[in-house]
């Protein structure tokens, strides 16, 4: 059997995404939490905290590794070439300033982090598989492509005999994203991914994973008017809110939780990337990893079909 990748092997049951931590006193204390708990795996990009001070976030993390003399241990998801830079000659500029700043030579994944459906998907491929050729990254993927250029990337790669992709990281949890939080960003709850999901063998690195703190609402019709209603407000993720918290009491663990352990649930590959920002927030999480749902609660949670046992 085939020695794995260093994009599967040991890969981490979770990320901890690093995009809200830039200053260092902000990050230590969250990153030595995660570590403490056992979490090994982060989420990197070159645009973190691009409108505070480029780089910050990275460099805060790369700081944090160095510090800790962690840097060889931390499992990697890095991502680049963000619009309007995603242009396959920028990706290894960007990747090689993104070393520089988390004082590393390597990662495990590399994502790109936008499409530009104008050029050929082929040019993408190549220039990513040349840098796993390189043993600069272990694998590659992308985040926020649409599915038909996904499958065409695969495609292209298994033609010409090129490492194939290993990740993709789009928006996916219980709560719908009824509008893009940012632009370009996409999600992969529509039922064609989630069809191919289940036969691809390409693991989903999934960002906003727990609904962007729609589960930790004082009261779920807060959601009809609040700072996540553009982006979340409906009535069947106003219903699935309420149905995390109705089974979140009846197990006794946090809503939070519950929706990270429903995304983590899926019939396919789920790495999901968390995003607490404070110690606490950290804690529950990774508590959440212990939390088992059965077929029948995952799908009344979404569904509302079907009640679960009490």
């Amino acid at each position: 059997m085939p020695e794995p990748t260093p994009a599967r092997r040991d890969r981490p049951p979770v990320l901890l995404g690093t995009s809200s931590f830039g200053q260092v006193e902000r990050a230590f204390p969250v990153y030595d939490a995660y570590w403490a708990g056992g979490g090994r795996g982060f989420d990197t990009a070159w645009i973190y905290g691009f409108a505070y001070g480029p780089g910050c976030c990275e460099r805060a993390f790369g700081e944090w590794a160095s510090a800790r003399g962690v840097t060889d241990e931390v499992w990697v998801l890095a991502k680049g070439a963000h619009t309007p830079q995603c242009l396959p000659d920028q990706i290894e500029t960007q990747l090689s300033e993104s070393f520089e700043r988390m004082q590393r030579a390597d990662a495990a994944l590399y994502m790109l982090h936008r499409d530009n459906a104008e050029v050929p998907v082929g040019e993408f491929v190549t220039a990513l598989a040349d840098l796993v050729k390189r043993r600069l990254i272990g694998g590659y993927g992308f985040s926020n492509w649409p599915l038909a250029r996904v499958q065409e990337a695969a495609q292209y790669a298994a033609r010409h005999g090129l490492p194939a992709p290993q990740g993709i990281s789009n928006q996916y949890s219980l709560v719908d994203m009824v509008r893009p939080i940012y632009p370009g960003t996409i999600g992969a709850n529509e039922p064609d991914w989630r069809a191919w999901l289940e036969t691809a063998d390409i693991p989903l690195y999934p960002w906003a994973s727990q609904g962007r703190g729609c589960h930790a609402l004082a009261d779920p019709d807060d959601l009809r008017d609040g700072p996540l209603t553009e982006s979340w407000y409906s009535e069947s993720n106003l219903e699935r809110i309420r149905r995390v918290r109705l089974l979140a009491e009846r197990r006794g663990v946090s809503p939070t939780g519950l929706a990270l352990a429903w995304t983590r649930a899926q019939p396919f590959p789920v790495i999901p990337l968390i995003g607490p920002r404070e110690v606490d927030e950290v804690r529950d999480s990774l508590a959440a990893l212990s939390i088992v749902l059965t077929t029948q609660e995952r799908d009344w949670l979404e569904t509302g079909v079907g009640e679960p046992a009490r």
